[in-house]
């Protein structure tokens, strides 16, 4: 006899199954943008750092809490320590263009002595302690960027 048994099928069907149920959560493409976007934000702010040392110059990143969030880094030309419209190096809209699917969860952020500043050594100009809270609109992937008072960010 040529084929596959009843037996053979549902024990094939079954594994399949658990595959699909075990990696489906990974294609959510909510999952996927709130991910890419807070590596994205964790790694602007080591280029904030290194845009300081590069320019000789006071540099940061500065969050935007209006409308869906943002953030911006930026070369702080005046040296005022704040973010003045104007000064960005590279700005960033969230619920927009590639970011749709990302807003700022204001009220899981701790934002702390914002705007996040490095002198022209690379530095923290002042104390820095905060947590950006990123998520999709529905609020069911949220991640984390957790920036230290040495001024490294890592994910959570």
């Amino acid at each position: 006899m040529r084929g596959f048994s009843l037996l053979e099928l549902l024990l094939v069907l079954s594994i399949l199954g658990i595959v699909l149920a075990l990696g489906l959560p990974r294609l959510n493409p909510d999952a996927q943008a709130v991910n890419q976007a807070a590596r994205g934000l964790a790694e602007q702010v080591v280029r904030a750092r290194l845009e300081a040392i590069r320019q000789n110059a006071p540099a940061g990143l500065a969050v935007f809490t209006e409308g869906a969030g943002g953030y911006a880094v930026f070369l702080d030309q005046n040296e005022n320590r704040a973010y003045d419209p104007g000064e960005e190096i590279q700005a960033v809209r969230f619920g927009e263009g590639p970011w749709a699917r990302v807003r700022l969860l204001e009220e899981a952020s701790a934002l702390g002595n914002l705007p996040l500043l490095f002198d022209a050594r690379g530095v923290p100009a002042k104390p820095i302690a905060a947590t950006i809270a990123l998520a999709d609109p529905g609020r069911r992937q949220v991640r984390k960027v957790v920036v230290s008072q040495a001024g490294r960010a890592r994910l959570e």
